[in-house]
């Protein structure tokens, strides 16, 4: 019987298409809220993007935030991941943001 050792080598951080931003200049609200999207999906929901947030992406993929200057599903709300929690107790709501079903509108 022989044995193979499989060596396991660090990779890179992706950051994939709808995923979070990961990169090293996906800090404060940019990693907490950011969302990979194409830089047209972000400018067409009136977002903000950051380079160098999601890494080994396409020059076209950006980290994106639709914050509350935009407003995204009414009066005081922002898009962010389902996993974090809506500031002030707010309502999760779909259909306003990019991304997939982990990804939605917080309005407070």
């Amino acid at each position: 019987m022989h044995f193979f050792v499989l060596a396991i080598l660090p990779l890179t951080a992706l950051a994939a298409l709808n995923g979070r931003c990961t990169g090293d200049l996906a800090t404060g609200l940019w990693k907490e809220d950011g969302i990979c999207i194409t830089t047209t999906n972000c400018a067409n929901r009136g977002g903000k993007t950051k380079n160098g947030a999601c890494p080994s992406d396409g020059d076209n993929i950006k980290c994106c935030i639709i914050d509350e200057d935009r407003n995204p599903c009414g009066v005081s709300s922002y898009c962010t991941w389902t996993s974090n929690t809506c500031f002030q107790g707010g309502q999760r709501r779909t259909g306003f943001c990019p991304g997939l079903d982990n990804y939605s509108c917080c309005r407070y």
